[in-house]
């Protein structure tokens, strides 16, 4: 098991994505922190990942509030004792243009994608530098190569590939690694959200399909291989990099 003894916040876990690495990294040995903001959805992975034997918690937190996220933090080593891994892949999407995009809804995407992968590292790494762990920031293609309609979510995730840089610099002399992953199309309910706000969601969901060379799109649990590896000591040497799972449908861009 790669991150056997490990522990781990995963944020955004209780779907998609998110819920995806927590199940892998609990099946490579890791005790894993669900949070998210609805308290059924979130008991109930903790649950699935096996609350009762000690291998995951709950914590309900809004990683847009200053508090939450400290006290998310704090849980997680009154819980466990230490922290040796946080996954910030909290997210939310909007399909808008700069013009269309509310000052409100502007907010909403900075607050729920980008200044909580800010403050959720803030607060972990004083507890990541004493295990010498790691972070690993779930972006998005969107951020590398853009997507129309998609000014707010673009800005947030293009800022998520900035910060791990700038991280993996700053705390390589602590020995905490940070790295991202920018996922392309996953089967997630962000994505099919995505598909359910386009003019003809059938024809959408056709032609994306058609642009990927592999012939699909991800699944979570892909995302979840890929983010245990990171996080494992097997990648010990890596810092500061990119991981791009996308299928190849940003080939030719």
């Amino acid at each position: 098991m790669m991150l056997k003894d490990k522990v781990a916040i995963v944020t955004g876990s209780s779907k998609g994505i998110g819920e995806g690495i927590a199940r892998v990294f609990v099946r490579e040995g890791a005790k894993v922190v669900v949070t998210c903001r609805t308290e059924a959805m979130g008991e109930k992975m903790a649950e699935e990942l096996g609350a009762a034997e000690g291998k995951a918690i709950f914590v309900k937190a809004d990683l847009t509030k200053d508090e939450d996220i400290q006290a998310l933090v704090a849980a997680a080593l009154k819980a466990f004792g230490k922290l040796d891994i946080l996954v910030n892949n909290a997210g939310y999407h909007i399909s808008k243009n700069a013009e269309d995009t509310t000052l409100e809804e502007w907010e909403f995407i900075q607050n729920t994608n980008l200044r909580s992968t800010f403050l959720c590292s803030k607060y972990s790494l004083p507890a990541l530098k004493k295990t010498k762990g790691n972070i690993i920031n779930i972006s998005s293609m969107v951020g590398v190569v853009g997507q129309p309609n998609a000014a707010a979510y673009s800005a947030t995730k293009g800022g998520q590939i900035a910060m791990t840089k700038n991280m993996a610099i700053d705390y390589a002399p602590d020995g905490v690694r940070v790295n991202v992953i920018c996922p392309g199309w996953i089967q997630t309910p962000l994505v099919e959200d995505w598909f359910g706000q386009q003019s003809d969601p059938a024809a959408a969901r056709k032609y994306i399909y058609g642009q990927h060379p592999l012939g699909r799109i991800g699944t979570i649990e892909e995302c979840g291989d890929l983010a245990a590896f990171i996080a494992s000591d097997k990648a010990l040497f890596i810092t500061g990099a990119r991981f791009d799972i996308d299928g190849g449908v940003t080939l030719g861009y």
